[in-house]
């Protein structure tokens, strides 16, 4: 919005965007155009490593296998695009930009992953919490 004249892109993980897709909506009731790039590799990926660190590799409701970022997204009324093979990446990202930029179009890229599970931000999120704070010793 502040630059009408460049593309605006988000990039997220289909754990992070399954909590935040409904600004798409937002974007087509308000004639926003942006592409949104959302790298589905079904599952929460850093809450399933955790769960595998933490429990012996044992983990629990950290698959997302059920859902079509796409279809959603065109069902709110934005464009959706599904990329299976590495070599679409880049003619599906022109594409939606050229949407945006020329029709003002909001475009959801859906690209399709491997399951293969990455270090989670934080590795200490299951451990322990240290209170550094006298006031919060006793909340352990």
């Amino acid at each position: 919005m502040a630059a009408p004249h460049r593309p605006a892109v988000s990039y997220a993980g289909d754990g992070a965007w399954g909590m935040s897709l409904m600004e798409t909506m937002t974007c087509v009731r308000h004639n926003i155009p942006v592409t949104a790039v959302v790298f589905h590799n079904r599952q929460w990926g850093a809450e399933k490593k955790n769960q595998v660190d933490f429990y012996n590799r044992r983990f629990v409701a950290g698959e997302l296998d059920n859902q079509s970022f796409a279809e959603i997204a065109r069902a709110m009324g934005a464009e959706g695009i599904t990329v299976d093979k590495l070599e679409d990446v880049g003619p599906a990202l022109k594409k939606a930009i050229d949407m945006q930029m020329n029709e003002g179009k909001t475009t959801i890229i859906e690209i399709m992953c491997t399951r293969e599970l990455g270090d989670p931000f934080r590795r200490d999120a299951l451990s322990k919490p240290v209170r550094h704070l006298d006031k919060y010793k006793d909340y352990v």
